[in-house]
């Protein structure tokens, strides 16, 4: 049957790698067939001469040592020994009949033991190789295409040796073994809870994993890891805390590419028994440069945390940057206010939950499910009336969390990352203000008091999107990763009830009232945005401050609104 652990491959794109694995395993089996046979060949003439008529095995013989090499002498010894409790002393010479053995009894027993060891070593080398081989080769039509990611730069190869790149490809291919017992011995039993396995602990590891990709998808694994290592190792991170990153991305990988996730329209972060909310902020806080964060305004999170505890609703109506930005809250409050940062719901796009590479990240998030209108035939998995529906069900959840109160929303009302504008710079993409007043509106509705809070993320360069939107069944991007400083503001916020922002003639609803309050809106997050930018790599010279700006990680402030 066809085994794999990322992807099914075809015969035809199974790496060079793979063949030499496979070949060098048939030649030590050959070689260990090839030892038993000379060793056959070269036993001594005497032996076959003492079995030349019936009479020798009556015959007295003295066994001798001289014609064998002197460091087999103590082998020999033993076997004697062990098959007829004579001393040692007998051994060194003498005329003696035990039962009819003979030196052909020895040498052949020897023989016999030393044989059984070859061939035992043969088998398990012709075993292994058959496994391995067929591990890896399947038919094209069933090759999965993972989404991976890169650095657009060239970044230096990981190298490793031969025999840490053969251990890894048997650590792979046992590891795969052990799952499929797994799951036959618990087919009801769901992998994405199972615990953290031991997939990688080395470069050669992370290699074994990528040869294990159709060829298109190797160099841009290999590319995302170089760059991520070398970039979080800029920033102080070791080694070992890179490998137990991406040991964590792969075994989740591999484990969700067996058995995919299904998200519901209302997703709660999984912490147990496996923690994927850990998860996605380690991989995240190695790229963070904390000496050039900030976060701007942190009395606003005060104000927040009070509102959460009167059981108030939080909107915040913001940009959006990278693929990491559901990590950033919750990082750069980690010390502040920690629980703040944890119930954090995310308004998740079609990308977010269904993109292989996003799925585990997503998991360990509060997430309200929606399909963009803007993506809305992007995944062809889905109809558009499956959306649809989903929508539907996903503002019934909303509406009944807003009714519930306390809870703190995060939404980028532009439907997707923000991208270079005409002048060929990142700036938050204009807002949809449709999404701003559906927000609005189910916050006025639920009969109690809802803020709506300008937000405003400098968080591109750690992770920038593309230039261009993946369409189809292509969801895979290259991804660049930078060692970088981010930030975040909040602005003055809104009340859903238009008290203390609606102009007098207009009525909450109206066109009018939509665009107004969705332009003042993204003016201040704008506004923000430009105070945040330049401590982003690339944006400044590395010197920039910003403006009210904390760092409460390192001056170990705590906030006195503490979540629970």
């Amino acid at each position: 049957g066809k085994m794999s652990h990322f992807v099914p491959m075809d015969a035809t794109t199974s790496t060079t790698s793979n063949n030499l694995l496979a070949a060098g395993l048939l030649a030590l089996s050959a070689g260990a067939c090839f030892g038993v046979a000379l060793r056959s060949a070269t036993t001594p003439n005497v032996v076959s001469s003492l079995y030349s008529s019936p009479a020798a095995i009556s015959r007295p013989v003295q066994v001798t040592t001289a014609a064998w090499p002197m460091a087999r002498q103590a082998t020999m010894q033993k076997v004697h020994m062990a098959a007829h409790q004579l001393p040692s002393e007998e051994m060194s010479g003498g005329n003696h009949q035990p039962m009819g053995y003979t030196t052909r009894s020895v040498a052949t027993t020897e023989n016999n033991t030393f044989g059984a060891m070859l061939l035992g070593c043969s088998s398990i080398f012709m075993v292994a190789a058959y496994v391995v081989r067929r591990m890896f080769s399947q038919k094209q039509s069933e090759q999965w295409a993972l989404m991976t990611a890169t650095s657009e730069t060239k970044s230096p190869a990981v190298k490793t040796g031969p025999i840490k790149k053969v251990v890894a490809n048997v650590k792979l291919a046992v590891g795969d073994i052990k799952l499929r017992l797994y799951r036959r011995k618990n087919p009801e039993s769901p992998l994405y809870l199972l615990p953290q396995r031991n997939v990688i602990n080395s470069d050669a590891d992370v290699l074994a994993v990528a040869s294990k990709f159709p060829s298109k998808y190797q160099e841009l694994f290999t590319g995302w890891y170089t760059m991520y290592k070398e970039q979080t190792m800029s920033g102080g991170a070791t080694e070992e805390q890179i490998w137990s990153v991406f040991n964590r991305i792969v075994d989740r990988l591999i484990l969700l590419n067996k058995q995919p996730y299904t998200f519901k329209s209302a997703h709660k972060l999984m912490l147990d028994p496996y923690n994927y909310f850990e998860f996605g902020q380690e991989y995240t806080r190695l790229l963070v440069n904390y000496n050039k964060s900030y976060l701007r305004n942190l009395e606003k999170w005060d104000d927040i945390a009070q509102q959460i505890q009167r059981g108030d609703n939080v909107i915040l109506l913001g940009n959006h940057q990278s693929e990491s930005d559901a990590a950033f809250i919750p990082l750069l409050l980690e010390v502040y206010n920690k629980k703040l940062g944890e119930q954090v719901i995310y308004v998740a796009g079609d990308r977010v939950v269904s993109d292989p590479m996003v799925q585990p990240f997503s998991m360990g998030r509060n997430l309200f499910c929606v399909h963009s209108k803007k993506h809305m035939d992007d995944d062809p998995r889905m109809s558009r009336k499956e959306k649809q529906q989903m929508n539907r069900k996903t503002l019934v959840e909303m509406s009944k969390a807003f009714k519930a109160g306390g809870q703190l929303v995060w939404i980028a009302p532009a439907g997707g990352r923000d991208r270079r504008n005409a002048a060929g710079e990142w700036a938050p993409a204009d807002f949809d203000i449709d999404a701003v007043e559906l927000m609005r509106s189910l916050g006025a509705k639920c009969g109690r008091p809802t803020h709506l809070y300008p937000f405003s993320m400098a968080t591109n360069a750690i992770m920038p999107p593309p230039d261009g939107r993946a369409t189809g069944g292509e969801m895979g991007e290259k991804r660049i990763t930078n060692f970088t400083g981010v930030a975040l503001s909040l602005g003055e916020p809104y009340l859903a009830d238009g008290t203390n922002w609606l102009p007098e003639g207009l009525e909450l609803g109206s066109a009018e009232t939509k665009q107004y309050l969705s332009d003042k809106v993204f003016k201040v997050v704008n506004k923000e945005y430009d105070l945040i930018k330049y401590v982003m790599k690339g944006f400044g010279d590395g010197s920039y401050v910003v403006p009210n700006g904390s760092q409460p990680w390192k001056t170990g402030t705590k906030s006195p609104y503490q979540i629970q």
